[in-house]
């Protein structure tokens, strides 16, 4: 099963986030929050919990976006030390940023 498949069809609660940091194959699960609270709202029609993720294992970094009700990944970027890491993850969280903007609900 593909990480994506195993997200459920909401945002993220910070258990739910917790429990991907211990997972055995996962070294980091970070929430991506939305630059307001009322973006994150319009995006996922007001559901709590983390719309954007970044997920780390020791070969790559994945951003995934949930917007419109579907998780997606919107950057992957494969990794050999800590320093391409740092790099990667701030990579995936400009690309979780950017398609949320591109992405929004329009509310005019």
């Amino acid at each position: 099963m593909s990480l994506v498949a195993s997200l459920p069809g909401r945002p993220l609660t910070d258990g739910e986030i917790a429990s991907l940091n211990r997972a055995d194959s996962i070294e980091l699960a970070v929430a991506v929050e939305s630059d307001t609270d009322s973006e994150a709202a319009e995006a996922n029609a007001a559901d709590a919990g983390a719309e954007g993720l970044l997920v780390a294992t020791d070969s790559w970094v994945k951003g995934i976006d949930f917007l419109e009700g579907v998780w997606e990944i919107v950057e992957s970027i494969d990794i050999e030390d800590d320093e391409d890491r740092y790099d990667a993850l701030r990579a995936c969280e400009d690309a979780v940023r950017a398609n949320r903007s591109d992405g929004s609900v329009d509310t005019e």
